[in-house]
């Protein structure tokens, strides 16, 4: 794999900096992590729930600007859209539906030939054509 897609938990672990995700991006060249939109909307959702004004959300706040502004985000493309559409279906076949926006970065990773870094490995495990390593 070239790029490894950081899911919510890996990316809210990066913004916590706990060493085990920071010691797993010193291992990867430059460039070969990303995020998808799907994280960066939970992320934002996440930090939005926050009192405004609180320290915490201006503390997060700082954190996803940092990391946007380092890491590169993956488009949504078409090919991403029928990713969605052959896992979210063959998911529901098998009776092992998970989470929407996981399908999303599932699917976002995919179309792009990445992998994807979680601590939700038993979610991802269930899509066979992903390649997922657990943080």
């Amino acid at each position: 794999m070239s790029v490894s897609v950081l899911d919510t938990s890996a990316c809210a672990a990066l913004m916590r900096h706990d060493p085990q995700i920071e010691a797993f991006l010193r291992s990867l060249a430059p460039g070969d992590v990303a995020l998808v939109p799907p994280v960066v909307a939970e992320i934002e959702y996440g930090i939005r729930r926050l009192e405004a004004g609180s320290r915490k959300r201006a503390l997060l706040e700082r954190e996803l600007t940092r990391l946007l502004e380092t890491i590169q985000v993956l488009e949504w493309t078409g090919e991403s859209s029928v990713q969605f559409g052959e896992i979210k279906a063959q998911l529901e076949r098998d009776g092992t539906p998970i989470d929407d926006m996981d399908v999303a970065v599932a699917a976002i990773a995919l179309s792009h030939g990445a992998e994807v870094v979680t601590a939700s490995l038993a979610h991802f495990s269930r899509i066979g054509t992903l390649t997922a390593r657990r943080l």
